[in-house]
């Protein structure tokens, strides 16, 4: 029930973070991953005094050796592009191993083939809208906020539309960026009926 904030506190511990600088972490990660600077202004619109100095709590990350120590932290004042923030590789790829964990386990529950056109094909693919594994780990990850029991419960939506319906012929990759699994939980409660399959498949 409280397993999102139990793997927030393990971060905290792992590598000494203050909340407000796991916070400020992830506000900066959505902003490069996604080049979307509005969560980021919306906590730069909140009185400093209420929310620490953003120029302290990049210094005391760069202290921490989360973001790299030849990376400039700009003053207060001077002009500031999120995107040259640099972090650590190594915290990176830990800071992400849970979604790579969740996404693997996805992968490994999703169908390996379905039958398009009357042909076996290949479901698990990611390469026509991701660069890599990772990357399609990685945005399940965000799109489920890293959740474990909301993971949990796609997996067995997974299992659920394996052994009772034919839904599933569209890759992996477009399950992840197109939230297949609401589509699911809607097919399990009865709310969706009379489905063409034929005008949903899509890899």
């Amino acid at each position: 029930m409280h397993t999102s904030i139990i793997e927030d506190l393990n971060i905290l511990r792992k590598y000494n973070l203050s909340p407000n600088e796991l916070f400020i972490i992830r506000l900066f990660l959505i902003y490069q991953d996604e080049d979307d600077d509005s969560l980021l202004r919306q906590y730069l619109s909140i009185p400093e005094y209420d929310r620490g100095p953003l120029y302290d709590i990049l210094i005391g990350l760069q202290k921490k050796r989360i973001i790299l120590k030849d990376c400039k932290i700009p003053k207060p004042g001077e002009e500031f592009n999120p995107l040259d923030i640099e972090f650590n590789k190594t915290f990176i790829k830990g800071f992400y191993k849970a979604s790579f964990d969740l996404g693997n386990e996805l992968r490994e529950a999703y169908p390996m083939f379905g039958n398009i056109n009357g042909n076996p094909t290949p479901l698990r693919g990611v390469t026509k809208k991701f660069n890599s594994l990772e990357d399609c780990y990685r945005a399940y990850g965000k799109a489920i906020n890293w959740n474990p029991e909301k993971h949990k419960e796609i997996v067995e939506l997974v299992n659920w539309a394996k052994n009772y319906t034919n839904f599933i012929q569209f890759s992996l990759a477009s399950f992840v960026v197109d939230r297949h699994w609401e589509t699911l939980q809607a097919l399990k409660d009865g709310e969706i009926s009379n489905i063409n399959f034929d005008t949903i498949k899509d890899l």
